[in-house]
This record gives C-alpha cells, sequence and structure tokens, in this order.
C-alpha cells in the first residue's frame, strides 16, 4: 500500500505483454494479433472490484520504431480497457514508454519514469 497525504491506496502496476496478453517473438502489430492470456479480464476486474487501483506499465518500442501506431495502440488499449469493464472492473491509468530502445529515455523499463508517474496520478 502507498501513502499519500493521509490517504492508502492499494496500486497494483502490470506489465503488458507475457503478464496480461501472450507475449509474441516479435510484436503486436494490431488488435487481431492481441491475444488475452486466460482469465486476464477476469483477474484484473476482480483485483478492481477489491479495492486495488489498477495500473498498467509497458514498453512498446513497436511505436518508437514505426511498426505500430499510436492509434492502433490506443485500440488496443481500448479492447483491454473494455474487455476488463465487462467483468466489472476498470484499468484506471495506462503508461506506455513509446521509445526505441536506443533512444537513451528514463521511461523505459527498467528505468523508474513510468512507476514513478503511476505513483504521482
Amino acid at each position: 500500500m502507498i501513502s499519500t497525504q493521509d490517504k492508502k491506496i492499494k496500486l497494483i502496476i502490470l506489465d503488458r505483454d507475457g503478464v496480461i496478453n501472450i507475449d509474441r517473438h516479435d510484436c503486436v502489430h494490431d488488435l487481431s494479433e492481441f491475444q488475452l492470456t486466460d482469465h486476464a479480464s477476469e483477474a484484473i476486474a476482480n483485483l478492481s472490484k477489491a479495492g486495488y487501483t489498477i495500473a498498467l506499465a509497458t514498453n512498446q518500442s513497436s511505436v518508437g520504431r514505426g511498426w505500430v501506431s499510436k492509434a492502433t495502440l490506443a485500440s488496443i488499449h481500448n479492447f483491454l480497457c473494455d474487455e476488463v469493464e465487462q467483468f466489472g472492473g476498470k484499468i484506471d491509468a495506462i503508461f506506455v514508454c513509446p521509445h526505441h530502445p536506443d533512444a537513451g529515455c528514463e521511461c523505459r523499463k527498467p528505468k523508474s519514469k513510468m512507476l514513478e508517474l503511476a505513483l504521482e496520478k
């Protein structure tokens, strides 16, 4: 639990690829390639209904490489949120590092910027 200004927040930050969806040897290029792991949507919804704030922190260098547009990435994440909502839960925030791995950004995991942003929000 995280305490912010006398308020305790139960926060779970999940990775996407290989956790929520099946990890591919390349990347998810469009929604047709996005395949949820068994019971992922229901499990996230159950955590949400149990009072946890759910955030996603995901490296998506496919955007920085020009393989996937920001609009396509948004459609994939909208689909994911809709799937969780069908089970009565919600994903509260999604944080994405869209940069190429060689960009030297501070948000690409394992660096901590996305996690810091999740805590701030």
